[in-house]
């Protein structure tokens, strides 16, 4: 609806518009500061004076290399969401129970993570946090995309992310973070006049097919126009476009309007008939069954009293969208279906009673003047003051010559007149070292107030491996609030995604992780008989799969939400790699098992060795593969008949127990009884401790 030539979302818009410039400071303000001091633009606005247009402007930009080392600390650790059930039955598809629904709500937001770049989004996310405090993301539904690329069938719909400057993000009730609870959200930005035009008139033709619901307007050709409402868009890059023409360049700010709708509706069962409650009075007393004479009826069958029933209802909360100009509505009031909106809101630090947060480019700005400002009075120190200044008597020398060899004429010099009496330098004065001595404090007093360690800067050398992951891990204590919002915002959008595909996918094909069993194939090619069953060796090997799934079960289901995370780091990628060396030396890891655990860029062409080897046990050639030893040659003492090499990880625990029995027990081990042979291997096992 528009009102004084304005719509209602750009009404809402300017509301939200002056909050942001009623805080204290003014948010604009330091959204505009601290972009521009992160990118090292440290010297605007200055007064253009003589003494500034002199002043030197060097820039050390501590404010970059801290966030830049906090962010990939954030983002060193690699993170995946997990969808379980809320008990073992409830993520089951009851009418299909081999069809798990909390797997294939894993493998498709797997998908979506991979499409969206989620890695890279992270990042951007967070560097968007440190610079102005919020990072946000928002999901849509674009009904023209292919899922796979159609590789899979005429489908249609996927669902896509953008992630969106937080200034540009308005909450209805400003003083409260939670999305959820937020009367409306306003989310602004700017398009070209024609590509806003093209969306009112594709709205109007799809009306009916696909949103189904909503207003359009006939007239938005005419009242979609160009405007210059840049001012308040973030960035320097923001604030300037190309410039206006006939080629349909001119921009127009547009605000999305999400509100929430709730309405009553009648509960159904699977199968969509309605469940019925029973009626209880104002007192909480129940009610029967009445006839005309107001007499309560019985059942035929058990003479009990027949209570009153009706239709459970229960409310559904469903978001609604509008999209418009200053002057113009694209559409309006459209039912997207999601019980959520789609819209995932974090911040770098929390801040009481506001939904905007504090960056941390924000407290470090005055250090960052002072570095600056001490580093460009001392070199316009050393400007002025460093070369000692020449000085003569102008009646003996009437020009004054600093040319290299260039000889120097002196008129009416006296006799016993010394040179010292007719020209010479005055010594500049020395400046105090405690200038930098103080920049230096600043710079190291700021680093640890922020957490900045030399462990995380990388300013150690890793000769003790565990000492270091100690202080890294000490090091990432101040990180652990910020890392908590970064968990937080990734499982809102899981729940985004959960919603979405619920609403809006129905069925279509999902690409899951299936386990296989498939025969061994050795290096002639041709499938193994396993030596001791007589029967075809076969593998498990886990594959992607195509299968058939319906989503909009996820609209009557509940599934929990878990983000897990797996450290990536240099120092545990070293502790991870001497666990599992330890494991193997033990005996608790067989080769096979050692290798499909080791990371895969330690080992090149990792895979193949594993086939190759597993290829090699089918045909009988390494019995011992396990144990990672080759095939024995003839003559060997393995080969001879000596004691046996261990095939197993047991058996190379075995093998050291029996190492530590006495010499003379030792060489006959292999004699004894099977029961004598378990007391020798516990005995043996303590004195091998």
């Amino acid at each position: 609806m528009k009102e004084n030539n304005k719509t209602r979302a750009w009404e809402l818009y300017e509301q939200g518009r002056d909050y942001n410039e009623r805080l204290t400071p003014n948010q604009y303000n330091v959204v505009e500061t601290n972009t521009e001091f992160f990118i090292g633009n440290q010297w605007h606005n200055l007064p253009n004076t003589p003494a500034m247009r002199g002043l030197p402007k060097p820039v050390f930009n501590i404010l970059k290399r801290v966030a830049s080392l906090f962010i990939a600390s954030l983002t060193s650790t690699g993170t995946s969401m997990r969808f379980e059930p809320l008990a073992y039955y409830d993520g089951s598809n009851m009418t299909d129970p081999n069809h798990d629904a909390a797997a294939f709500a894993n493998a498709e937001v797997s998908t979506l993570l991979e499409k969206f770049k989620f890695d890279y989004r992270l990042r951007d996310a967070l560097f968007d946090g440190a610079q102005t405090g919020d990072y946000c993301a928002h999901f849509y539904f674009d009904p023209d995309a292919q899922p796979y690329g159609g590789a899979f069938g005429a489908y249609k719909g996927e669902i896509e992310m953008e992630l969106l400057d937080g200034i540009n993000v308005m909450f209805g009730n400003p003083n409260d973070r939670r999305v959820q609870t937020q009367p409306y959200i306003l989310i602004v930005g700017r398009d070209t006049v024609e590509h806003l035009k093209w969306e009112a008139e594709r709205f109007r033709k799809n009306k009916k097919e696909f949103y189904k619901s909503g207003k359009g307007n006939a007239d938005a050709d005419k009242e979609i126009v160009s405007d210059a409402d840049y001012d308040k868009m973030p960035g320097v890059g923001g604030k300037v476009e190309i410039t206006e023409s006939d080629a349909g360049t001119g921009k127009a700010l547009y605000v999305y309007l999400y509100t929430k709708v709730d309405k009553e509706e009648t509960m159904t069962d699977e199968e969509g008939n309605p469940v019925y409650e029973e009626v209880y009075n104002s007192d909480g007393e129940l009610e029967f069954e009445m006839d005309d004479d107001g007499n309560i009826l019985t059942d035929e069958t058990t003479g009990e009293p027949i209570p009153k029933r009706r239709a459970a209802k229960h409310i559904v909360t469903s978001v609604h969208v509008t999209k418009a100009t200053k002057t113009a509505v694209i559409f309006e009031d459209v039912d997207t279906g999601l019980s959520l909106y789609p819209l995932a809101w974090g911040n770098w630090e929390k801040q009481k009673n506001q939904y905007h947060g504090r960056a941390l480019v924000t407290g470090l700005i005055p250090n960052q003047i002072f570095i600056n400002s001490m580093f460009a009075t001392a070199m316009r120190h050393m400007q002025l003051m460093a070369f000692p200044k020449a000085v003569y008597n102008a009646e003996l020398i009437s020009k004054w010559d600093n040319e290299i060899g260039q000889a120097i004429a002196v008129h009416g010099i006296q006799p016993g007149q010394g040179i010292p009496q007719v020209a010479g330098y005055i010594q500049p004065a020395e400046m105090s070292n405690q200038i930098f001595a103080l920049i230096d404090k600043v710079m190291v007093y700021t680093k640890e107030c922020l957490g900045a360690t030399d462990v995380q800067m990388g300013n150690v050398k890793p000769d003790n491996t565990s000492a270091i992951m100690v202080l890294q891990t000490q090091s990432e204590v101040p990180l652990e609030n910020i890392r908590s919002n970064l968990y937080e915002w990734t499982e809102d959008i899981g729940q985004i995604l959960l919603d979405m595909m619920g609403t809006y996918y129905g069925k279509r094909p999902v690409v899951v992780d299936r386990e296989f069993q498939e025969p061994v194939i050795g290096s002639d090619g041709t499938p193994q008989i396993d030596p001791q069953t007589g029967q075809m060796a076969v593998q498990r090997i886990v594959r992607k799969a195509v299968e058939e799934f319906d989503f909009s079960q996820f609209k009557h289901i509940w599934l929990n939400l878990r983000v897990d995370v797996g450290a990536t780091t240099y120092f545990s990628e070293i502790a991870m790699t001497q666990t599992l060396d330890n494991l193997r030396q033990d005996g608790t890891l067989d080769l096979i098992q050692y290798l499909e655990r080791i990371p895969d860029k330690l080992i090149p062409k990792k895979q193949e060795l594993i086939d190759e080897l597993r290829g090699r046990i089918a045909e009988g050639k390494q019995a011992n593969a396990a144990a990672g030893a080759a095939t024995p040659a003839p003559g060997t003492p393995v080969a001879a008949g000596g004691a046996p090499a261990p095939t197993q990880g047991g058996e190379l625990d075995a093998q050291k127990a029996v190492q530590g029995l006495p010499t003379q027990m030792e060489a006959q081990f292999n004699e004894l009884p099977n029961i004598a042979k378990k007391t020798a291997l516990a005995q043996g096992a303590q004195f091998s401790r």
